[in-house]
């Protein structure tokens, strides 16, 4: 029972840090919170620490049922995530291409709409949509989400709900970053001044034109592998 229990709890500790360090660089909680400023100028601190929550909550939410039930969905279309891979990468390089060059802008004194106060714009009812998908969770993070169940699935029905909690734990971590990071974003902002600001959105860009680059290639390298010889 003990082995058993020490096999279980060593699947859960190598499970968590990979589900981490795979999700981290597609999610960018700092680069996130700095494109979620911009879209939510002129909500107050407790405005931004509540719609940061909802956010962070929304991100568990999605990443979970696509880890545990993205495999199943895969099969049920015949879809491999190979090709998840290769198509979730080239979306994500588009969106980091045209936010590469887009035109300059404060991105911190982007009016709220209709000239309101943010507050009372329904800025709640956007969290799910677009804040949390596809600003926070977008192609890149659904497809490496794939891979996590692809990963999860094991012939034991007890070390897949042992790994499967690994990758849970992982997310939480990812999304208590997206939360501190959002929560707190305008005094990064404050700390990082307008010519910081857009010189990080540059620089974030072309770090999601790689990852999408790097993500369609694993997809490639996969699908060429499986070419006859």
């Amino acid at each position: 029972m003990n082995d058993d229990f020490f096999h279980y709890l060593l699947l859960v500790a190598k499970t968590v840090p990979v589900s981490f360090v795979a999700l981290m660089p597609v999610i960018n909680p700092i680069g996130t919170a700095i494109i979620l400023l911009g879209l939510t100028s002129g909500l107050s601190d407790a405005s931004r620490t509540a719609v940061a929550k909802k956010i962070a909550v929304n991100t568990v939410a999605i990443l979970a049922v696509v880890v545990l039930g993205g495999s199943y969905l895969l099969k049920f279309f015949g879809i491999s995530v190979p090709i998840v891979q290769l198509a979730g990468g080239a979306i994500l390089m588009a969106m980091g291409w045209k936010l590469l060059n887009q035109t300059d802008q404060p991105v911190t004194n982007i009016p709220p709409e209709n000239g309101r106060n943010a507050d009372t714009a329904g800025v709640m009812d956007k969290t799910f949509y677009p804040f949390t998908f596809p600003v926070t969770v977008g192609p890149g993070g659904i497809a490496v989400a794939l891979t996590l169940s692809a990963h999860t699935a094991h012939d034991s029905l007890a070390d897949t709900a042992a790994v499967q909690l690994g990758a849970l734990l992982g997310i939480i971590g990812v999304a208590f970053l997206v939360y501190f990071c959002f929560a707190y974003s305008h005094r990064i902002a404050q700390k990082l001044g307008t010519s910081g600001m857009l010189v990080m959105m540059r620089l974030i860009a072309f770090i999601v034109v790689c990852i999408g680059a790097e993500i369609s290639w694993t997809g490639l390298a996969a699908l060429i592998g499986q070419l006859p010889k």
